[in-house]
């Protein structure tokens, strides 16, 4: 990283962005602006927020840079609001002073290990596609820039870490990043609905900011320690705003993320990038491939932290463009995938299931695998959803969920309410909202659909009506 930069003008600086106006940097702020523009947080200009989603929402183009910016402006704004809220007491002032450049980065860094295509390649590599376990690696690994950043503006990476992988002593600015209340979400889901052009994920988020406070952690009496404070609700203003939250989720997650025709282009991507990896392996992939690519699926998503910074969406494009031209038997099924992801062929087709049970999708699976090769001709794409994580969530989970954000919702389970005054004892929301309380204790909604090759959909179709004969 060079040192010549010149230093932020007492203006500080201002970033224009289509959700928040201007995003402003002050001049006590400057890492945050050396952070923007390390080669780490550039590359996710080169990563789109929605991963495939273009393909069904055509203005879906927006990066996972514009978000991390409208990230940290949100945190930004909510720690402006507990500061201000309390800004007779200096228990809280000093807290939110010290730690307030560490959240900040936080926020501007908690996507910055996500790979290409996003959360594809977490499905596709498990565990070695974990953009949190990446960001983590980023932010404190040795050959990163990042951590340089911070250490010359006096700042902890582990601390900054520590905010994003939950293990911070300070619950409270874990939650302005990571909760249900979390600045991610208010952006995402403001800036994820402008891009596609739906209406669903609308909220008040001025009325939201305007309403939060800090509270202890349920079940303490007031006067609870730093520790165990939570950002809360206030319980006299701030019920609604919840409920307009997580019901413009709910609406997002079904209408959007889980659309139909997004999900059977990321199954064909997947299917995509099994078949690569699975040639990969046996040394078989076509010679174009470019070599950061083919170390990557040899590897199974595992690369150093200076060779992930060129992998971005263009690397697998370049590949997919390469495998188009592949010649030989060997390839067929690769040029044809790489064709149809490239010119967005309907090349599978798609089928909606009622809720299998582990008999029956077992019983399917093993019909499928006579006509194709699971994972690379056919996916069982079975997506399980809780329109609300109640503070009770937690006590009733019994398998680890498959996707981070569910995870991250169990572990800072429930939006709280509050009296408003520092430490307040705080209760669940659920409390209070019949609403809530109802989305809370339903089960998972289940999306089951089972996409496949079109060249199978006669075989696909007998299997199908066979299952559903009693």
């Amino acid at each position: 990283m060079s040192a010549t930069y010149k230093p932020i003008g007492p203006a500080g600086k201002v970033i224009r962005d289509p959700i928040h106006g201007l995003i402003r940097i002050e001049p006590e702020d400057e890492v945050l602006l050396r952070l923007i523009d390390t080669p780490e947080f550039q590359r996710l200009r080169r990563v789109r927020q929605l991963g495939v989603s273009s393909f069904t929402y055509p203005g879906a183009e927006h990066s996972r840079f514009t978000h991390s910016l409208g990230v940290l402006n949100f945190a930004q704004r909510i720690l402006d609001v507990l500061s201000h809220r309390y800004r007779r007491d200096s228990t809280a002032s000093d807290l939110l002073n010290q730690q307030r450049l560490t959240v900040k980065a936080a926020a501007l860094l908690h996507d910055v290990g996500h790979c290409p295509f996003s959360h594809v390649m977490e499905r596709a590599f498990g565990a070695a596609g974990n953009h949190e376990e990446m960001t983590i690696s980023l932010i404190c690994g040795q050959s990163s820039s990042i951590p340089k950043v911070l250490a010359r503006h006096n700042l902890d990476p582990k601390r900054v870490a520590g905010i994003i992988e939950k293990t911070s002593e300070h619950r409270l600015l874990v939650d302005i990043v990571s909760s249900q209340l979390d600045a991610d979400r208010m952006d995402y889901i403001l800036r994820d609905a402008q891009a596609t052009g739906v209406k669903y994920g609308v909220f008040d988020a001025e009325w939201l900011l305007n309403c939060l406070c800090i509270g202890a952690e349920p079940g303490l009496p007031k006067g609870a320690s730093a520790a165990q404070w939570r950002l809360c609700l206030d319980n006299r203003r701030g019920l609604y705003s919840a409920e307009q939250l997580i019901i413009a989720r709910m609406h997002m997650s079904l209408q959007v993320y889980f659309h139909k025709n997004t999900r059977r282009f990321e199954a064909l991507l997947l299917c995509l990038l099994n078949l690569a990896a699975d040639l990969a392996a046996r040394g078989r992939l076509p010679k174009g491939t470019p070599g950061l690519l083919r170390r990557f699926l040899e590897q199974r998503g595992n690369l150093p932290s200076d060779e992930f910074l060129l992998l971005d969406e263009a690397t697998l494009v370049c590949a997919f463009q390469s495998w188009c031209c592949a010649a030989g038997s060997q390839h067929q099924r690769l040029t044809a995938l790489a064709g149809a992801f490239l010119r967005r062929e309907k090349a599978f087709l798609c089928r909606e299931l009622e809720p299998l049970g582990f008999t029956k999708a077992t019983e399917l699976e093993r019909e499928l695998s006579k006509h194709g090769q699971k994972g690379v001709d056919w996916l069982l794409d079975e997506i399980p959803f809780n329109s609300y994580k109640d503070f009770g969530a937690v006590f009733r989970q019994t398998e680890k969920p498959e996707h981070e954000e569910r995870q991250a919702e169990i572990s800072t389970s429930a939006i709280l309410l509050a009296g408003g005054e520092l430490g307040a004892p705080s209760r669940p929301v659920e409390a209070d909202s019949r609403l809530l309380q109802t989305l809370g204790h339903e089960p998972p909604q289940s999306v089951t659909r089972l996409n496949f090759r079109a060249q199978m959909e006669k075989p696909v179709l007998k299997i199908l009506e066979k299952l559903r004969r009693p």
